[in-house]
């Protein structure tokens, strides 16, 4: 499903992704493609809106976009449309739709929160606490 997901996001939906990357995300690891499948997720869920728009400006959800708000870089959308990284970020994560950055890492549970780089996020379910 990840991969039809993927295949099927246009321009609009890259610039949304990359805005919430470079806010949300360790600029230049692995943990950039996990933050866009985990918001490639909600997508997919039935839990979250089935856009990525309204996904990534649903009030509350990114931390980031409290302090600002930035334009996509064009490097990282291109980034971004590797699909291979995104497949691998999917293999790391799987279906989980949520993130919590560096400082919540005391509360990270290893066996059920992966991470993409040990600069960036760990990743879990929207039921977790």
């Amino acid at each position: 499903m990840i991969l039809e997901t993927i295949l099927a996001l246009t321009p609009a939906d890259y610039d949304h992704l990359a805005r919430a990357v470079q806010v949300e995300a360790a600029t230049g690891t692995k943990d950039e493609y996990c933050v866009a499948v985990s918001i490639l997720n909600r997508v997919n869920s039935p839990v979250f809106p089935n856009n990525v728009a309204d996904v990534v400006y649903a009030p509350g959800q990114y931390e980031g976009f409290l302090y600002r708000r930035p334009a996509a870089k064009s490097s990282v959308i291109a980034r971004l449309k590797n699909t291979d990284n995104l497949l691998e970020a999917y293999s790391i994560i799987g279906d989980r739709t949520s993130f919590k950055g560096q400082r919540m890492l005391p509360y990270r549970v290893v066996a059920e929160d992966p991470m993409c780089d040990r600069r960036g996020n760990f990743y879990h379910y929207h039921w977790q606490s």
